[in-house]
């Protein structure tokens, strides 16, 4: 069967792609990736190194007659976010992500297409693969376990790199040149439910929150969209305004960097009670809709009976409600230096209930320390006054734009060029690699981010638009020609 990805340009891009997105890679599952990137080093020739952690990178001898020109490093990570519809079913560690052409648009339908950051490990592979491609020496350096906690680039190999200046290609907006990112930490969460046995004359309800948007917590945390979890307490606090209410579980959302899209809770209530709580979890709805609407117009709530075993107590829950309710989430703060740009944020990402434990995360990013540092003391309040067990895991440091970037000269110059106009100069609220690998490298590391135009990332329907990444790859080639 012929791919839909075949005539696209450019050739050696998208043929490139179309082999990353048939290989399974979610987080932590990148041996497949790795294994195929080797073994295109090695039919090409190409030198390739792999650090303990699982780091690659690929040597690519400069073309004829630049031999000598500085090494560049170009960047991106091997893993994806695995994210699909509730009700599809798909195995990322084994099902090739099927896609579509849409127009102007590269389309995944129920799940993530992967362009986040399939994209730029195909770029930085078909930059080697190209003829036409003028460049130096370079190194492609593939990280590992970027979505989930940054592994790769944290305990990257700095020995390995020889080069300072990098280009990473993991940024998704058309047009735009990113020269530094939010710092941002993930907050582990361990509560208590002590169980008891169903109270007589309770009887159990399902409560489903559906249909939203969900995306990136760095790039869409601006939209405002509306997060399950925090929807799904909405209604339970209603509910716990007139009854108590017994916890049996609460889950919703799957990775630390997604706004959580669905959630459930089963829960006991009284019998005399179950008509009353479906009438509150339509007008919760018809509630939360009138603020959502223009950008999460696709919730639905509904509250069904269930079959309930054992329960958390009602202390318990209503200590777990209230601290779902108050745990930071959402937009706390914009930048006081940079119009339209997030300073701080969190998002309350995940909940899982396995036996008498429910185990909640929210991931925190802030472009500035102390903001930081303020928002997740707020989280550990929230958390010490309902009872819980606090942690914070996978720091990582803010990317200080260089504005006297000596790269950025040359890449706003290309872009002039190619384009008659000037690129966008921006800071990006989303957590890059930049930082890190920067610390790696060296104080005369000199980096910068670009990449196509992406929609939809970190959920299903993920796309990238053809258009741009014609653009991108122009720009790209022009670029590598110049530092040649």
């Amino acid at each position: 069967m012929t791919s839909p990805l075949a005539n696209l340009e450019p050739k050696h891009l998208w043929q490139h792609f179309d082999q990353i997105r048939q290989i399974p890679r979610p987080s932590r599952h990148e041996e497949a990736i790795r294994t195929h990137v080797k073994a295109w080093a090695e039919r090409r020739k190409f030198e390739w190194v792999e650090d303990e952690v699982g780091n690659v990178c690929v040597r690519v001898p400069g073309t004829q007659g630049h031999e000598n020109a500085s090494v560049v490093i170009i960047q991106g990570h091997l893993d994806m976010v695995p994210e699909k519809d509730s009700d599809f079913e798909f195995d990322f560690t084994k099902d090739p992500i099927a896609c579509r052409v849409d127009g102007d648009w590269v389309v995944a339908d129920k799940t993530t297409l992967g362009a986040d950051n399939g994209i730029g490990i195909a770029a930085a592979m078909a930059a080697a693969d190209d003829p036409d491609v003028v460049h130096g020496p370079l190194e492609l350096l593939f990280t590992i376990d970027e979505e989930t906690g940054l592994t790769g680039a944290t305990n990257l190999d700095g020995s390995i790199l020889k080069g300072k200046i990098m280009l990473n290609l993991d940024s998704e907006e058309d047009g735009v040149l990113f020269v530094g990112c939010a710092g941002g930490c993930t907050s582990e969460i361990q509560f208590d439910l002590p169980r008891v046995s169903l109270p007589s004359g309770y009887v159990g309800m399902k409560l489903e929150v559906t249909g939203l948007k969900g995306g990136h917590s760095g790039l869409n945390i601006i939209d405002n969209r509306a997060n399950s979890i925090k929807v799904l307490c909405r209604v339970l606090g209603r509910w716990l305004d007139q009854h108590d209410v017994f916890i049996e579980s609460i889950d919703g959302g799957n990775k630390h960097n997604a706004i959580p899209r669905e959630a459930t809770a089963v829960v006991a209530i009284p019998s005399h009670f179950v008509e009353s709580a479906k009438t509150i979890a339509a007008e919760e709805q018809a509630y939360i809709l009138t603020e959502f609407k223009t950008i999460d117009g696709g919730l639905t709530i509904r509250a069904d009976k269930a079959e309930v075993k054992k329960v958390a107590s009602a202390e318990a829950s209503r200590r777990l409600v209230a601290m779902l309710t108050a745990l930071p989430d959402g937009v706390s703060a914009m930048s006081r230096d940079i119009a339209g740009l997030v300073e701080t944020s969190s998002n309350l990402a995940i909940a899982s209930t396995d036996g008498d434990k429910i185990a909640i995360t929210t991931s925190s990013r802030s472009s500035v320390a102390s903001a930081l540092r303020g928002v997740l003391d707020e989280a550990k309040a929230v958390v010490a006054l309902a009872g819980g067990v606090y942690t914070e895991v996978g720091a990582y440091p803010a990317w200080q734009p260089n504005m006297d970037s000596k790269l950025l000269g040359v890449c706003q110059r290309v872009y002039k060029q190619l384009f008659g106009k000037e690129p966008k100069v921006a800071a990006i609220h989303a957590g890059l690699e930049c930082g890190i690998i920067g610390e790696k490298i060296g104080s005369d590391a000199d980096m910068i981010s670009f990449g196509p135009e992406l929609q939809g990332v970190h959920a299903p329907g993920e796309k990238v638009k053809i258009s741009t990444v014609v653009k991108f790859w122009d720009f790209y080639k022009k670029v590598l020609a110049d530092l040649a």
